[in-house]
């Protein structure tokens, strides 16, 4: 599968999962669902890598990324002012995220799909309560919390259908692709919750940017690694490494076939 089907794929489902939640109103006051590509890629991976692959595994690939989208809307609500109307229409975004997501699985009569989802919500949605707490955490809880965020759900999709060879791999880039984000916002003048937390714990926003390149060097080099390491396609790996993971570092590292 040469870089354009690879990117066709991405782009068929990527459209079928914002048709799925479209809805006007919404459309209209918030900044609409949140689909990444990064996450449909890893989410496709086992269909790009020839693994068997059904109408039904496809169609939870997309209720997981509606997931995502749902608790990506309920993060976008700030916390600290009176709810504007923005701002109560997200939330009701990602309500209406999660009601499309159930009625898929519960079309599909996927009732075991369904308690794997909703106990992978509640472990990132406990993660994520505790970034408001005000505690100084650890780096290395910081890290695991971060960590389980990202990859819970692919992680829960993963297991259901027999493909946690991936995991390693897809855990590497997903992490890798949040703490470009951060940096990014960090190094913009931004503040994220997760900024906060690194700089309470590391105590000055420059030991927090400093820990942040580190962290997305090293993340990096085991990404090179672990990508030697799978017999995936030269196509595959070269995408993954040149349009999944380009944000601080350039694949500058040829990947080697087979």
């Amino acid at each position: 599968m040469n870089e354009q089907q690879i990117h066709s794929k991405i782009t068929s489902v990527e459209i079928d999962v914002l048709r799925a939640v479209k809805q006007r109103t919404l459309e209209k006051f918030t900044e609409g669902p949140s689909v990444q590509r990064e996450r449909l890629f890893f989410l496709l991976l086992p269909f790009f890598d020839q693994n068997q692959w059904s109408d039904d595994i496809e169609e939870s690939a997309k209720t997981v990324s509606i997931v995502y989208a749902a608790l990506h809307a309920h993060d976008q609500v700030k916390q600290d002012i009176l709810a504007t109307k923005k701002q109560q229409l997200t939330v009701l975004a990602g309500d209406f995220y999660s009601g499309i997501y159930y009625q898929m699985l519960a079309s599909a009569n996927n009732i075991a799909m369904i308690q794997r989802l909703a106990t992978a919500i509640i472990k990132v949605s406990e993660k994520k309560a505790a970034f408001y707490d005000g505690n100084i955490y650890k780096i290395d809880e910081i890290e695991q919390s971060i960590y389980q965020i990202e990859t819970e759900l692919l992680s829960s999709f993963y297991h259901f259908y027999g493909f946690e060879k991936y995991m390693p791999l897809a855990g590497l880039v997903l992490t890798y692709i949040r703490y470009g984000t951060e940096l990014e916002c960090l190094q913009r003048g931004g503040q994220s919750l997760v900024i906060r937390m690194l700089n309470q714990t590391l105590r000055h926003p420059l030991h927090t940017e400093r820990w942040l390149k580190d962290k997305l060097a090293s993340l990096y080099e085991d990404i090179l690694w672990t990508a030697d390491n799978y017999a995936l396609t030269y196509e595959l790996k070269n995408f993954m490494l040149h349009q999944i993971t380009p944000h601080q570092h350039k694949a500058e590292q040829l990947t080697r076939e087979g």
